[in-house]
């Protein structure tokens, strides 16, 4: 057991003075508590788990040094004793308090936070940080401490201070958040899967019919992310890192069923009149800072390109890399480990990418956006696509690995193809000619479920044997695990109730999974107003006059509009075009509208697509110059407020109008697609990233209806608009080559 930490009196100095030279703590929880890296961590843990050849654990302590943290507890399970081995050869302990605190019955958060109560290591007068995951910042989370320790010198009930993150992309575990902004206070949470998704979202009616402090009369409703990292509007997701007071870990010690921190802790506390409590929520914006943690697979292949094209600025290889090896930065973000690294004169580098040091790759191989460890080798004509290799593997001739993760000391003999979405945990061996299928995991050992009884022998059946050696083939070494989504389910009740879990949804969490074939959630930011909304509609103000009307049902939003909605939104779309007002204005009367119907931003956005498409004149005597120009013009001005409504997927504004021209009425639309696109790009309402999603995903060729003959109108229309993205594409790969050229000759030049 830890020894118990007392704080330090001075007697010439007052307890402030005190609690403002308290060093900053932080508690990282090493356990994930789900298996989703089990078949890549049974001879080390998830912290240790290397992300550009360097330990995740790594990356969480420089980030945290970043924010001025002085102490920190690592609490772990499973694999302690390399935790701390890690701990005692880093750097980080030179320069940072770092204790890791071992539990063998820790089965949760909430038990971690129960048993740090019970070692009382944690100082009580100040707050800590707490890092549900492994992270990788570039934010001064210190800022987030200060920002909570002023919210307590006004309301002490204010115990926890939630960390959001402003934009990015869509994750399949985006919670539904109601916030009064104001205050920042949380007043409720909804965890929100993507599939199977929900048709509506229910807020407790007690919120609106007595809300506190009582002088709230704005809330708003924040959910989802938007699927293009490229602007910064839009979605909210929850960061994984919260400010907590010693209250937090108390509460869990009192309640024994707190054991999902957002689950139940935050949904306890929220739901309490007893407690009394108050969490809070802070945002990080998405401008020149990235805050992201790594819980998935899928988290794990976008994070890594996020290091590479250097969007965690300081935190890149070449620059603050917390491994301590040196890399060398050349054009098109490929980093090469400046230790004895072999390329073939016939290699190919496609970025972002990393080769660690000591590797070697042969003639004709071809690396596109990848990460490979160190003392990696890598023979003829073999393809390596968005795949994140650790250290020490041997790949074949002629192989091709497309978006997958291996492990380290794994073999991968000649003429092997590995699907997208495999797992291959440390020490696998692949013979000749394997054929991995796509999503695959596969493990030195044999899969151990939740009923698994080390003191039974159990031995691998017939079954389970053939069908091992019909994959893998006799010369290969290592066993085929279920898909994750194939789990048996837990025996943990808790994990029966987490919506996360659903197969459907784990299965959108694993690496090599799309987010383009669905639909998005029709809620994301809304805001509900007392001083903005009619009396008539707004559920805000029935409920403000709840004297009258004591027994309200519940709020709800789902996507099913009435007419009224499309009336009352044309009236509205027609004043704001007719009498110019500002985007800010007409997109704050159509929220208002938005929730006083109930209709969803899908329905408002396809609506307000439909006016402007509609004011652009096409006649049998407009040329395609024209429809440009005029297209351009109408959304230079207006684009904004279709964004503004498109927070969660900008790609559906790509599909509601190719939907639109599709519709009975417009067929004189259909020829000009392509050119009505390129007008959405040329004023800024679509990027270029947006159109490339929209070409790749499968609603857009017809694949999401059972009319052939309506699958074949959509693929026509498809075409139409496919030619121009491939041309802005084309034309953004050949900068890069000129800029890569470039680069070479002023070298040349300097040298």
């Amino acid at each position: 057991m830890a020894p118990k930490k007392q704080p330090v009196k001075i007697e010439s100095k007052t307890k402030a003075d005190n609690v403002d030279e308290a060093p900053l703590q932080a508690v990282v929880l090493a356990d994930s508590y789900n298996r989703r890296f089990e078949v890549l961590c049974q001879d080390q843990p998830r912290v240790l788990l290397p992300l550009c050849s360097t330990p995740l654990l790594a990356w969480t302590l420089e980030s945290l040094s970043l924010s001025k943290v002085k102490q920190v507890f690592v609490f772990c399970g499973v694999h302690a004793e390399k935790i701390r081995a890690f701990i005692d050869s880093s750097p980080y302990k030179h320069t940072l308090d770092i204790q890791c605190l071992a539990s063998q019955t820790a089965m949760s958060a909430g038990d971690a936070l129960r048993e740090l109560d019970d070692r009382n290591v944690l100082n009580a007068e100040n707050p800590f940080i707490l890092v549900h995951s492994p992270i990788i910042s570039n934010y001064d989370l210190s800022k987030m401490v200060e920002v909570h320790k002023k919210r307590r010198e006004e309301d002490k009930n204010f115990i926890m201070t939630m960390g959001v993150g402003l934009g990015g992309r869509r994750h399949p575990e985006s919670p539904i958040m109601l916030v009064h902004p104001p205050s920042s206070r949380l007043l409720h949470y909804h965890q929100n899967p993507l599939s199977p998704s929900e048709p509506h979202v229910s807020f407790p009616s007690a919120l609106f019919l007595d809300p506190f402090p009582t002088d709230i009369d704005t809330y708003e409703v924040w959910s989802g992310t938007p699927s293009s990292s490229s602007s910064s509007r839009g979605g909210y997701r929850d960061l994984g890192i919260d400010i907590c007071e010693a209250d937090v870990p108390a509460l869990c010690t009192e309640n024994f069923d707190y054991h999902d921190l957002r689950r139940h802790f935050v949904n306890g506390v929220l739901t309490s009149e007893l407690l009394g409590k108050k969490i809070a929520v802070h945002v990080v914006g998405k401008d020149d800072i990235q805050d992201e943690r790594i819980r998935d697979t899928r988290t794990f292949g976008e994070i890594t390109r996020d290091v590479l094209r250097r969007w965690a600025f300081p935190l890149a290889p070449d620059n603050n890399e917390p491994g301590g090896v040196q890399y060398e930065l050349r054009a098109g973000n490929v980093y090469i480990a400046k230790d004895n690294v072999v390329l073939s004169r016939t290699t190919t580098l496609s970025g972002p990418l990393l080769i660690g040091p000591r590797s070697a790759l042969a003639h004709n191989t071809h690396i596109h956006q990848s990460t490979l460890g160190g003392d990696c080798n890598v023979g003829p004509s073999t393809t390596i696509t968005q795949s994140y290799i650790f250290d020490d593997v041997r790949i074949g001739a002629n192989c091709t690995i497309r978006e997958c993760v291996i492990g380290e000391g794994v073999v991968i003999g000649d003429d092997v193809k590995v699907g997208k979405g495999a797992l291959l945990g440390n020490g696998v061996r692949l013979g000749k000619g394997t054929r991995v299928p796509e999503f695959a995991r596969i493990g030195r050992e044999r899969y151990q479920g939740d009923d698994y009884d080390s003191e039974e022998e159990d031995e691998e059946d017939d079954e389970e044997r053939d069908r091992r050696l019909e994959v893998l083939g006799e010369d290969s070494i290592g066993y085929l695990w279920p898909n994750e989504e194939e789990e048996p389910p837990s025996d943990s009740e808790d994990e029966g109730d987490d919506p996360y879990e659903h197969p459907k949804n784990k299965q959108l969490l694993q690496l090599g999974r799309r987010l383009s074939n669905l639909s998005a959630s029709s809620v994301s930011l809304s805001t509900l107003s007392k001083a903005s909304s009619s009396a008539a509609s707004s559920p805000l103000s029935i409920a403000s006059s709840a004297s009258t009307l004591p027994d309200i049902a519940p709020l709800e939003i789902d996507s099913g509009p009435r007419e009224e909605f499309y009336i009352e939104a044309r009236e509205s779309l027609a004043r704001a075009y007719e009498e110019d007002h500002k985007v800010e204005n007409a997109a704050l009367e159509m929220r208002t509208l938005v929730m006083g119907e109930n209709a969803g931003q899908d329905a408002a956005r396809s609506e307000i697509l439909n006016f402007f498409l509609g004011k652009i004149e096409i006649n049998e005597n407009s040329t395609s110059s024209e429809i440009l120009n005029e297209t351009t013009r109408i959304f230079t001005r207006w684009g904004g407020l279709v964004r503004s409504f498109s927070t969660t997927d900008y790609t559906l504004i790509a599909i509601d109008t190719q939907k639109f021209v599709l519709e009975e009425n417009n067929e004189k639309y259909e020829k000009w697609f392509g050119i009505l696109l390129r007008g959405l790009y040329d004023s800024d309402t679509l990027t270029e990233d947006e159109l490339i999603d929209w070409r790749d995903s499968s609603i857009s060729k017809g694949e999401g209806t059972n009319n052939e003959l309506e699958k074949k109108r959509w693929k026509e229309v498809y075409l139409k608009g496919k030619p121009l993205v491939d041309i802005l594409e084309q034309m953004d790969s050949d900068d890069e080559e000129d800029s890569e050229e470039g680069d070479e000759d002023d070298d040349e030049d300097s040298d």
